[in-house]
């Protein structure tokens, strides 16, 4: 079970302050998204979130403890996601007939589990902000043992879910630990490369837009098209195999 993780911050006792120290938090993430976790100092982050110097440095005693609690934070507003799609997962297997899933042919579950995972992945980057400052606090942890502690206990939050789900679906108790790895590692190396190509994808665009003009529209529909089909013609299949593996 996840042990909750804690704010190290000054607490706020008046709603004015606690009002404060989220803007403070919410700034964090946005110089994150700007400029990675290194371009996180006070002033930056004072003068995104509109406040005194003076404030940040009265929350937040030093920057580690600042990207500290932008983490707790960060994860506390996108527990939601993880949720949902627990919950779909296990309503799935729930209205499943038993029989099916223990003995018969699973092809149709399969099928249903690859698409709950496609659609988790197509849900979190279409949020390339948060895609982008998650991303960045599992960078920073190699470099901040505070941060570690923090990034291995969400990690080992999900591994247990999936453990949990694939056991009940067939994985092997020896194997099923193994199994959750695979799944969280393919999701995020999923995850990872949509936002790489989407990144590429808009550097060409506006290169190509400054060179070529008006030339470029008929080659940006034929790519939105490309990147609609992306996780179904590619990412699903991979997908698929995956949870084949770990069930099948």
């Amino acid at each position: 079970m996840l042990q909750p993780l804690v704010y190290v911050g000054r607490k706020a006792s008046r709603k004015d302050g606690q009002a404060r120290r989220i803007a403070i938090l919410e700034a964090t993430l946005a110089v994150i998204v700007q400029e990675g976790i290194r371009g996180v100092r006070h002033r930056a982050v004072a003068k995104q979130a509109q406040v005194p110097l003076a404030s940040t440095t009265y929350y937040f005693s030093d920057i580690k403890c600042l990207i500290s609690d932008a983490l707790t934070y960060f994860a506390e507003k996108h527990l939601w996601m993880r949720e949902k799609l627990e919950h779909k997962s296990w309503g799935l297997l729930s209205e499943w007939p038993a029989q099916c899933v223990q003995h018969n042919d699973k092809q149709q579950l399969i099928q249903a589990l690859s698409d709950i995972a496609c659609h988790y992945v197509q849900a979190k980057v279409a949020q390339t902000d948060d895609c982008i400052i998650e991303m960045a606090f599992h960078e920073e942890a190699l470099r901040n043992p505070q941060l570690a502690v923090a990034v291995s206990r969400l990690n080992e939050a999900m591994l247990n879910s999936i453990e949990r789900f694939l056991k009940q679906v067939g994985s092997k108790e020896s194997a099923s630990y193994i199994d959750a790895h695979q799944v969280l590692g393919v999701i995020k190396w999923l995850e990872y490369q949509y936002l790489v190509n989407m990144s590429a994808a808009q550097y060409d665009k506006k290169y190509l837009s400054r060179s070529w003009g008006c030339a470029w529209a008929l080659k940006e529909k034929v790519y939105e098209l490309k990147q609609d089909n992306m996780i179904e013609r590619h990412f699903q299949p991979i997908v698929r195999a995956m949870i084949t593996n770990a069930v099948g």
